[in-house]
């Protein structure tokens, strides 16, 4: 059975699904000036290439996140990306237990640095670091038009949620 962590990537994951359907190629794709030109898709494949790279540190033990790939197919072409995604949640659903990894971090002039890390702990800085990127993606979606159906919380935080509803409560 699929832990909380995952289910929680999978719900997150079919939220951005769900925008991705609704979006034409060009709307996909196109620069929005309050992203600075930045389109939608350059943020869905930044999340889809963070996980990617995920899955194939998973398979030797060592996450690079500054390997992506860039394919640009992610950035042009919905209904790739969709497929991309979908494959995303096959892996997260597929994980049975937690993994130790290595990081590869190349902050340093002088080289990478290698630093101890496991699958579930990636797995939240992937979700984390989604749900940031959803966020802006909302931003850029608000700005096109109100036509589009997203979920009142679509790129917020848990945590973020839940202080909401705590203080709604009292």
């Amino acid at each position: 059975m699929p832990s909380t962590l995952q289910q929680h990537t999978v719900s997150t994951l079919h939220q951005l699904i769900d925008l991705l359907l609704q979006l034409d190629s060009l709307t996909y794709a196109q620069p929005l000036p309050i992203l600075s030109g930045g389109s939608l898709s350059g943020h869905v494949r930044h999340i889809a290439e963070f996980y990617l790279c995920l899955f194939q540190g998973l398979q030797n033990g060592q996450v690079d996140y500054d390997a992506r790939k860039r394919n640009r197919l992610l950035e042009t072409d919905n209904l790739f990306a969709i497929q991309t995604l979908q494959e995303i949640i096959r892996n997260v659903e597929e994980i049975e237990e937690d993994k130790l990894l290595y990081l590869k971090a190349a902050y340093m002039a002088e080289g990478s640095l290698l630093v101890q890390t496991t699958l579930y702990r990636e797995l939240i800085y992937n979700l984390e670091h989604c749900i940031h990127h959803l966020a802006t993606i909302r931003i850029g979606v608000s700005a096109l038009t109100d036509q589009y159906s997203i979920p009142h919380n679509f790129g917020v935080a848990p945590s973020t949620i839940q202080h909401r509803q705590s203080t709604c409560a009292q």
